[in-house]
């Protein structure tokens, strides 16, 4: 409980009222400071704004970028009547009002409760907590204030929009598990692989009549197997550049999101490992769930600045598997990140860079001059050559704009023919 900034101005003015009476000697002035001085004395003193309760009701707890939520709050005041009460909605600047604002400001009497409606539109990814309120009372003179910080449990999440992929790269290797991937072992399956002469013990369905009748003897189609993968995301947050929510960090997400959303729709099973100033992991597997738990990983990654050396050594086997397809994210700006790249690449695994371009989301926040451009200028070219090494290293890369579409990018790996390296052995193979 304090005296509001109203009640220091009162008083101030009926002070020095008083002490002009007394200078000049006029009771003019004296009576001119009476009114001020009844208004002081009327002030009573509010009750605690701890004794506000506010309920939070959101229309969901899960959005996308550019989503619009409900939300509801009801404010009560269970104990005493409250003349004026303001509360102030602290949600970050990424949420947009297109009904209502911030602040409210309303009076309720002894158990009276009041439902402040608002809709909000997340502009950004990120994880965001409804609560505390800022919450001011004061009585009807408005000459003493009581705030507090009301707790409210809530949380709100908005994933990244997850972009349509149709095209992804094409692993060099498979699990024995089924899926959609089209698998080089023939067996069981819808894709044609080849046709051979007829066997005993060969199921009649599987006779190709068409070619039987033209070659004059029995001819079997054989199919290839239908597999799925193991694909493991790497998330680059060593550095970042560009304002949110248009940073790199932000690109890279929104390219992990709909690759994992692709992978997981054809059955795959899909990781997460994100290399920053945080190593943080999600291990493979398939399914809706898995899904979910991806973006809530990706809702959360940041840029955090570090000096501790990192490696992908402290990352386990099963959520590293030897056999599975790493797609990297990143804008390949720190060369720690590049350092990564070429020892994965060097240990055998079947590694693809989709390099997300800075420039653009740099230059976008720097102001308008011709040393602008020339720096983002020399910069491409700084990053381009950074790539092309990575290239000559056998990396299969695709450098992708954000402001492209991502499955035009990806096409271009759809096709690519899987670099395969004999995977070293633990022990090396004694000779004679």
């Amino acid at each position: 409980m304090r005296p509001s900034a109203l009640f220091a101005a009162l008083s101030f003015l009926a002070i020095w009222a008083l002490v002009l009476a007394l200078i000049v000697g006029r009771a003019e002035i004296l009576f001119a400071a009476l009114p001020l001085i009844v208004a002081l004395l009327s002030g009573r003193r509010p009750r605690s704004s701890s004794t506000i309760r506010v309920t939070t009701i959101a229309s969901a707890t899960s959005l996308v970028e550019g989503e619009h939520l409900d939300l509801t709050l009801i404010v009560a005041s269970p104990e005493a009547a409250a003349p004026s009460i303001e509360i102030y909605l602290p949600l970050p600047a990424t949420f947009v009002f297109t009904d209502g604002r911030r602040h409210l400001a309303t009076s309720l009497r002894a158990g009276e409760t009041f439902a402040w409606k608002l809709t909000v539109c997340s502009t950004a990814r990120g994880r965001c907590h409804l609560g505390p309120f800022n919450v001011r009372v004061s009585d009807h003179s408005g000459l003493y204030v009581d705030e507090a910080l009301v707790a409210s449990t809530g949380e709100i999440e908005t994933y990244p929009r997850v972009p349509r992929v149709e095209r992804l790269p094409r692993p060099s290797r498979t699990r024995s598990s089924f899926g959609n991937l089209v698998s080089a072992q023939l067996g069981s399956g819808l894709e044609p692989a080849e046709l051979r002469p007829f066997v005993p013990g060969d199921r009649a369905r599987q006779i190709n009549w068409r070619a039987s009748l033209r070659l004059g003897r029995l001819y079997v189609t054989q199919f290839h197997l239908e597999r799925n993968t193991d694909v493991v995301l790497l998330l680059d947050t060593l550095a970042e550049t560009g304002a949110h929510p248009h940073s790199s960090v932000d690109a890279c997400v929104r390219a992990i999101a709909a690759l994992a959303a692709a992978y997981i729709a054809r059955k795959d099973r899909v990781g997460l490992v994100e290399f920053g100033g945080y190593l943080r992991w999600v291990k493979p597997a398939a399914g809706r769930r898995q899904l979910k738990v991806l973006l809530q990983a990706a809702v959360s990654a940041d840029q955090v600045f570090t000096y501790a050396a990192k490696s992908l050594d402290y990352v386990p086997a099963t959520a590293l598997p030897r056999q599975a397809l790493l797609i990297a994210v990143s804008p390949v700006i720190d060369e720690r990140f590049a350092s990564v790249l070429l020892d994965l690449a060097g240990r055998g695994y079947d590694l693809v860079l989709v390099a997300v371009s800075p420039v653009a989301l740099t230059r976008r926040v720097l102001p308008d001059t011709p040393l602008s451009d020339v720096a983002c200028a020399l910069w491409r070219l700084e990053i381009a050559e950074r790539v092309q090494r990575l290239r000559s290293s056998g990396i299969t890369v695709a450098d992708w704009e954000p402001e492209q579409s991502l499955d035009t990018v990806l096409a271009s790996l759809a096709r690519r023919a899987p670099v395969r390296r004999a995977i070293p052995s633990a022990t090396p193979l004694a000779t004679p």
